[in-house]
């Protein structure tokens, strides 16, 4: 069986496990229903919208943006569902930058010991741009019962073109002991996107994962997880990434936690013309996060191995922060910031460049994005917010997208 067929394969077959595993976390009971939704206008300015090549003008442009959230809870179920749609209306030539994600996860409670998670979600959105939204691609290896998490596709190249995702996750969860978890997973997704030189491709990735409580706040675990890749035009750059790794989770304090995860990668990569290439890298995650009542903090590190939709399987370095302080009770602030640096490519000259890219180099791209909020009353809040976002690399040559918004929210609450 090639590795093209082999991944097909189990892509349908996790298709149909995780739709199994939707139905029996939707199964009927009464149920309690919150349904609440942000409806928000705004008018914002942005000097490289689209992070286009060249010297592009700065724009002007209103922005409405809708965001549902449903939730259900039942006595062994929780069912949420989330949506974002936003429209932004550009003028000097640019037209209307529209993106959309719907997002679905439930959690099913099978027995005392045993926890079935699943979630589903549809991602369409230009990468990079103005009201940009998360663009994932393959999941990291989850630590304790968190459902696998998507990491962002290092394709920069890929900026500022359209790209739409499918992606599909669950893992089934139980407890051995006072002091033992297992859980098993699977995570896919269907990656199509837009534009000359850009690449589509599925991906799948099963894991399994042991954890044991050391003490009251220590725990320590293995995983092991197999990210298959399957390029639908071509089998060359098709791979097969091995990720073995040790975890550990670890309360600091009562306000912060620890997540981290260190292990390999190793990657059969298919060069065409019957060859292969076995290669071995270092991958790892880090998350240390603070909550309480007024402060919430969150910093994250990830290396990860994973296909990309420009040139191939890369590895990507990406470290992210996000901030949120609430002042009073009617005033909050927020600062998020992130930066990733995707390798070359692993197999070279794999596609045709794509914009001002004329080789396979390393690719960057850095964001910052700080708002502050201000509740006039319970349903409607007013917002202040600036961007920067940067793409840029051995051989990209954008100007820098600075962004300036201000606009108002209105809650809607239902049942």
């Amino acid at each position: 069986m090639t590795m093209a067929s082999h991944g097909r394969r189990l892509l349908g077959t996790a298709g149909a496990l995780i739709l199994f595993d939707l139905l029996a976390v939707a199964s009927p009971a009464a149920a309690q229903d919150r349904l609440t939704a942000d409806a928000s206008a705004s008018i914002g300015v942005a000097t490289n919208p689209f992070l286009d090549t060249g010297s592009p003008p700065t724009a002007i442009g209103p922005t409405l943006s809708f965001r549902p959230t449903w939730i259900s809870e039942r006595p062994l179920t929780t069912l949420r569902v989330e949506g974002d749609a936003h429209a932004t209306f550009y003028n000097r030539g640019y037209g209307t930058n529209e993106s959309i994600s719907v997002q679905g996860s439930g959690t099913h409670k099978l027995s005392e010991f045993t926890t079935l998670n699943a979630a589903v979600g549809y991602i369409n959105t230009i990468v990079g741009t103005f009201n940009d939204v998360r663009v994932p691609v393959g999941p990291v290896v989850p630590i304790g019962a968190d459902l696998p998490v998507f990491v962002n596709d290092p394709a920069l190249g890929g900026v500022g073109r359209r790209r739409q995702i499918y992606q599909a996750s669950g893992n089934l969860v139980s407890i051995l002991s006072p002091r033992d978890q297992i859980e098993a997973g699977v995570a896919v997704s269907a990656n199509r996107s837009g534009g000359f030189g850009l690449e589509d491709f599925n991906y799948a990735t099963p894991s399994v994962a042991y954890s044991r409580l050391l003490s009251e706040k220590f725990t320590v675990g293995a995983s092991f997880a197999v990210g298959i890749s399957n390029y639908l035009r071509s089998s060359v750059g098709d791979a097969t990434v091995y990720q073995p790794s040790l975890t550990a989770s670890r309360t600091i304090s009562e306000r912060w936690t620890l997540k981290a995860s260190l292990g390999a990668a190793i990657v059969n990569l298919n060069e065409g013309l019957g060859q292969t290439r076995t290669t071995t890298t270092f991958n790892g995650t880090a998350d240390l996060c603070r909550r309480d009542l007024r402060w919430t903090a969150c910093f994250n590190f990830a290396r990860q191995t994973v296909p990309s939709a420009f040139q191939g399987v890369r590895t990507s370095s990406s470290a992210a922060t996000s901030i949120g302080y609430r002042i009073n009770e009617f005033d909050d602030l927020s600062l998020s910031g992130s930066y990733s640096h995707a390798s070359a490519p692993l197999l070279r000259n794999l596609g045709t460049p794509t914009g001002n890219i004329t080789d396979n180099g390393a690719l960057d791209f850095a964001s910052v994005n700080a708002n502050y909020s201000h509740r006039f009353r319970r349903t409607l809040s007013g917002f202040v917010s600036g961007g920067y976002a940067k793409a840029f690399g051995d051989s990209i040559r954008r100007e820098a997208n600075l962004t300036a918004t201000a606009g108002i929210t209105y809650r809607f609450n239902g049942r």
